[in-house]
């Protein structure tokens, strides 16, 4: 009796071991990742290095990697893009952004390892926990919201805002919380508004409105609890600015910031600069123009820039421009595997997590029509947590086997949000 108590005791100590080391590699990552885009590690060969320690570190583990009809879409599309280097009239610019290429398939190889081999409960946990510290670790460093750094970079930043708002509603759906994720997500969408970055508002409210559309019964007990929590907060305010006047003049400088972003959203594209609507226009007929050159097999990587100085500000125009229908078509082939997998999907338990996969899928392909994400780790993360979860959460039973022997290792145990 006492072997078998202290085998249990073992058994216990080593998962709750797996459990946490998980939590920390998914949080990890998410931390690499995100601070990579405005902190210290803001250096391609750099970023490239802590990507390959951090799928080292998995591999011992589970001593395999998941390629999924993704991945092997984005495998073709890197493949292409070294193959078209042949044809690319300007190398250093090409150069310049191959890295970001690279690094964008790493993060893909190892947040899809992540998902499909380790236990999802921690690992989204993880997620989640590494994108709003992240997020709180900006804050500390630049002040924003409460103010505006000197070199804000208002998409880059309402990317990493959106791809929070992605993670804290899936982990949400997940383990079902409630409230919390919400008043998470209603600063989460604040933060995102105050950035005033166009195309991720318009692409974010499009996403919640078709998503809404999609899963309307789900929407409608969110969109419930979400006014309640709202009233609530507001009473809180309310009463917080009766009898604290410091708390109602910083509420009142919150409103104000909120309030000047959303005038800047609703003008910045009637600029006359160089992101005004008329140079986008004319960027957009110069690109389809060269496309219509070469349209198998495009200019080369980097061709639009090469050839114009500045890029489309459009993917799907880069894309066809530098890549033409093939690189074109591979890129978007994994949204369309995704939305495939949407489709397919048959297990009423896991609609609400579908429901936020959608969302998101619709916002980012929308914001890829006037911005480039072909090499946007963001993007990155979320094709390999949606494919990832998609596949863990519907395929066994529909073909009525078990996970273990599809070899995708313990999600069969971390099927269950129990």
């Amino acid at each position: 009796m006492a072997r078998l108590t202290t085998g249990v005791s073992v058994v216990r100590i080593s998962r709750a071991l797996g459990l946490f080391s998980t939590f920390v590699l998914g949080a990890a990552a998410t931390i690499v990742v995100m601070t990579n885009q405005f902190g210290d590690l803001a250096h391609p060969s750099r970023f490239t290095m802590a990507l390959l320690i951090m799928i080292l570190i998995h591999v011992p583990r589970y001593m395999r990697l998941w390629v999924s009809r993704e991945l092997a879409l984005n495998l073709g599309f890197v493949s292409y893009a070294v193959l078209s280097l042949i044809w690319t009239t300007d190398m250093h610019q090409a150069m310049a952004t191959f890295p970001s290429i690279v690094n964008f398939t790493l993060v893909l190889i190892l947040f899809s390892a992540l998902v499909a081999y380790h236990n999802l409960r921690a690992l989204l946990a993880g997620v989640f926990a590494g994108s709003l510290m992240s997020a709180a670790l900006y804050t500390l460093i630049s002040g924003f919201p409460f103010s505006y750094p000197d070199d804000f970079s208002y998409n880059t930043i309402a990317g990493m805002y959106l791809l929070g708002l992605f993670m804290t509603a899936v982990f949400a759906a997940y383990v079902r919380w409630t409230l919390f994720p919400i008043a998470v997500g209603m600063v989460l969408l604040v933060l995102i508004a105050a950035t005033t970055s166009i195309k991720t508002n318009l692409g974010t409210a499009l996403g919640i409105a078709v998503a809404t559309l999609l899963y309307f019964k789900l929407s409608m007990r969110d969109v419930l609890r979400f006014v309640v929590l709202l009233v609530l907060l507001g009473g809180s305010i309310f009463y917080g600015e009766k009898f604290n006047p410091a708390l109602s003049d910083r509420v009142h400088d919150g409103f104000e910031r909120v309030s000047r972003g959303l005038a800047v959203l609703t003008h910045r594209e009637g600029d006359s600069g160089a992101t005004g609507l008329g140079n986008r226009q004319g960027w957009y007929r110069e690109g389809l123009k060269g496309w219509a050159v070469s349209p198998v097999f495009g200019h080369g990587v980097e061709g639009f820039r090469a050839d114009h100085g500045i890029t489309s500000h459009s993917t799907p125009i880069d894309l066809l421009y530098n890549s033409g229908l093939i690189g074109c078509g591979l890129f978007y082939g994994m949204f369309a595997s995704i939305a495939w997998r949407l489709l397919r999907a048959r297990d009423r338990r896991f609609r609400n997590v579908r429901a936020r996969i959608a969302a998101c899928l619709v916002a980012y392909v929308f914001i890829s029509l006037s911005g480039l994400i072909y090499y946007d780790p963001f993007i990155a993360i979320y094709i390999a947590v949606a494919s990832g979860l998609l596949m863990r959460l519907e395929p066994a039973i529909e073909r009525g086997t078990h996970y273990e022997e599809s070899g995708v290792g313990e999600a069969g145990r971390a099927a269950s949000p129990a």
